[in-house]
């Protein structure tokens, strides 16, 4: 009877204790696990669906504008929202979003008329796991506009969709009733700004109410008015101190002013480990290939890329990266990405026949550009040719591209002319030229570039103390966990 009775004791212990390991399986599986490991979480937000009469700035600039809150984490990568739209814009080409995006979530709105209030819509506002043959639905929530606000309604689903993704290292967005008067104004200037109305934009937003309390129609204005852009930013930053895409451009500003190399070095690889889903990854990645630093820049356009997946200019810098390290497989591999992504894209194009032309001697096809024709009268011995299609055409190009076709036909003096107003370091020759080109070597012996260097910081002294950071600390997620029994705004303790 004894020897019975620890029998069923004993099997009693066992049950309870395999359903115990089954519960805290379930809980740390569904509960911790989502809130302590990092996941591969790549979310794109799509163009939100409506009536045919409701405004574009509801159905495209509001969902464009959310983008910016969603890229606030450190636990996604977050898709560009003019490539996603892109990407749907192609109809029966889109091959779904997984395959055309790399997305593993998607965001997206519907807003529907409501019958009952004329002039009244409701949004309903989803997260949707897009990884599974059955899509699952993470979160979603429905508002009333616009007896809800379109910002208060901007607050809410931006934190729903955080935590619709298993994010909570943003933490609340914050309100910002000082913008409630210019909210809508500003989203209807962005939606004419993306529709290549600038004029129209710009006026729209000189119109606004207390503009100087709105961060983001500031920095739209910047964009616009590049003249008065150091001004505008400044006003942007006092709106909001933390507006990370004016923190970028002012950083920018501040170094072409300064010439601080080091400094903008540190301030660029701040913002872009606080911000990863910013513009400023690139710009770290522009900054490390005119050090030298050609396998860390290369981790830096693996984030990138995944944030322009359709982009072909972000997998030809892929291929320029490697081509400086001498592995011609992977950039090969690069610039066959670059042409598959952006078949149209004339850069793409342009790059792709200097590639035949410069690396494998060989004539290129036939290609409808003119600042390739350049290129190819010089290599030509057609300098004079080239000159004048230059002359012809030189308004129509970028800095930049002037300094290159400069290049290309020998004219130091027109390029030195074209080098302070570029975007680019130009410590590394164009595309796909060698280091001891002959075209290279004279311009980079020129007085002249040694004194452009030095004022862009470039002197042996300050290049000794720089070093690249690990590209994969930078950007390792930073989990918030919160105490027990405290909200989001509070306590909050980080842990990497």
């Amino acid at each position: 009877m004894t020897q019975k009775n620890v029998r069923s004791h004993a099997l009693f212990y066992a049950v309870v204790l395999m359903g115990l390991l089954v519960m805290g399986t379930i809980v740390i599986y569904f509960l911790i696990l989502p809130r302590a490991i990092p996941k591969q979480i790549i979310v794109a937000v799509l163009p939100f669906d409506g009536p045919p009469t409701l405004s574009k700035h509801l159905t495209h600039a509001f969902p464009k504008h959310l983008t910016e809150l969603v890229a606030l984490s450190r636990e996604l990568t977050v898709i560009d929202f003019d490539e996603t739209r892109a990407a749907l814009e192609l109809g029966d080409e889109f091959r779904g979003f997984t395959e055309e995006l790399g997305a593993t979530h998607i965001v997206d709105g519907n807003y529907v008329e409501d019958v009952e209030r004329p002039g009244s819509y409701l949004l309903t506002v989803r997260v949707v796991n897009v990884t599974h043959l059955a899509w699952k639905l993470r979160w979603d929530e429905q508002y009333r506009y616009p007896e809800e606000s379109l910002l208060d309604i901007r607050n809410q689903a931006a934190t729903g969709v955080l935590k619709g993704l298993y994010d909570n290292s943003v933490g609340e967005i914050p309100a910002e009733p000082d913008i409630a008067s210019n909210f809508e104004g500003f989203l209807e200037a962005q939606w004419l700004a993306d529709r290549d109305r600038p004029r129209s934009a710009q006026n729209i937003l000189l119109g606004l109410p207390r503009l100087e309390s709105n961060p983001y129609a500031l920095h739209l204005l910047a964009r616009l008015d590049s003249a008065n852009a150091a001004g505008r930013f400044e006003q942007a930053l006092i709106a909001s101190p933390n507006h990370y895409p004016t923190l970028i451009e002012q950083a920018k500003l501040a170094y072409r002013n300064s010439g601080d190399l080091a400094w903008y070095l540190q301030t660029i690889t701040e913002l872009a480990g606080t911000y990863p889903n910013s513009a400023a990854v690139k710009e770290l990645a522009d900054l490390y290939h005119a050090l030298g630093w050609y396998a860390d820049e290369e981790q830096l356009l693996f984030r990138w890329v995944k944030m322009r997946p359709r982009s072909g200019d972000a997998a030809l810098d892929m291929a320029f990266s490697r081509f400086r390290r001498g592995d011609e497989q992977q950039y090969l591999e690069a610039l066959r990405i670059a042409n598959l992504r952006d078949p149209a894209s004339v850069r793409v194009q342009r790059f792709t026949a200097l590639y035949e032309m410069e690396v494998l001697s060989q004539e290129p096809d036939e290609l409808n550009d003119l600042g390739f024709a350049i290129a190819l009268f010089a290599s030509m011995g057609m300098s004079d040719q080239a000159s004048k299609l230059l002359e012809v055409i030189k308004d129509e190009l970028s800095c930049d591209d002037r300094v290159e076709a400069a290049l290309y036909i020998g004219d130091l003096d027109l390029a030195f002319q074209n080098l302070d107003c570029g975007k680019r370091f130009w410590t590394a020759p164009p595309g796909w030229w060698e280091e001891n080109d002959p075209r290279w070597v004279a311009f980079t012996s020129d007085q002249r570039y040694t004194a452009w260097l030095e004022d862009r910081g470039f002197r042996r002294a300050v290049l000794e103390r720089l070093e690249p950071v690990s590209i994969p600390e930078l950007f390792a997620p930073v989990r918030r966990i919160l105490p027990s029994g405290q909200g989001a705004s509070k306590g909050e303790v980080e842990a990497k």
